[in-house]
């Protein structure tokens, strides 16, 4: 690796398999983690040793997620990290990528307030047919869990479980253990909201949008991304 020697770098090591899909995928992050957006983890340096692909990325300061470990996020900072997460989801879904697992352990926070999108291992290609059951159980959006054709519009629901995770400091449904409960849970009651924190009534209508059990109506980033900016001059 060429890497400046003064910047600190996180790695991530990945055993090269002889898998075709295994291989594509990560084809795939090494390609989303070079096109550079602010909101997006960067890569910058990727090095082929032995039987390993080592990446060196931005070094972040936490997640999103060690956060909640520690303390609730105000409203008006959750606010600006969907925001800053929707300009990274715009940028990918712009690519022609959905991501498929956003959540708070993949939401990195920087020293100066940077948030950047990671862990691009289970991203896709939106122009195929997507049906894979694949995210994180909590997370994932209705079609997914039927295993119906999907788009980026999963990566929308995600982002309002997120937003109740960032709330909450819990996701929907989190004492639920068994998945195939948790999935019938999922399919069977309305759509998730806040439990034990006490949003604004605009907080609360974004995430009801994000959360549309119908994906042919749930908004895209951009759309929300608009929204976004004016529910944060209110807050």
């Amino acid at each position: 690796m060429r890497t400046n020697p003064n910047v600190i770098v996180a790695i991530k090591r990945c055993k090269v398999d002889t898998d075709r899909e295994y291989r594509a995928a990560i084809l795939r992050e090494l390609r989303i983690m070079s096109t550079g957006h602010i909101n997006l983890i960067k890569m910058r340096e990727v090095a082929l040793w032995r039987d390993e692909v080592w990446m060196a990325m931005d070094l972040m300061r936490c997640s999103v997620f060690s956060v909640l470990c520690k303390r609730g996020i105000p409203e008006e900072y959750v606010v600006y990290i969907a925001r800053e997460t929707l300009k990274g989801l715009t940028y990918l879904h712009d690519k022609g990528f959905i991501h498929r697992d956003v959540k708070c352990e993949n939401l990195l926070l920087g020293k100066n307030g940077e948030v950047k999108l990671a862990d691009f291992g289970l991203a896709a290609r939106n122009d195929r047919v997507n049906r894979d059951r694949l995210g994180t159980s909590k997370w994932m959006a209705p079609e997914v869990i039927r295993e119906l054709p999907y788009d980026n519009r999963v990566d929308m629901w995600s982002l309002g479980i997120t937003i109740i995770e960032m709330m909450d400091r819990v996701p929907p449904h989190y004492l639920i253990k068994d998945e195939e409960e948790l999935f019938t849970v999922i399919l069977s009651e309305p759509s998730p909201t806040f439990t034990y924190s006490y949003p604004t009534m605009y907080m609360r209508g974004l995430v009801a949008w994000l959360l549309d059990e119908d994906r042919r109506t749930r908004p895209g980033a951009k759309d929300v991304l608009m929204v976004s900016d004016r529910l944060l001059y209110i807050t």
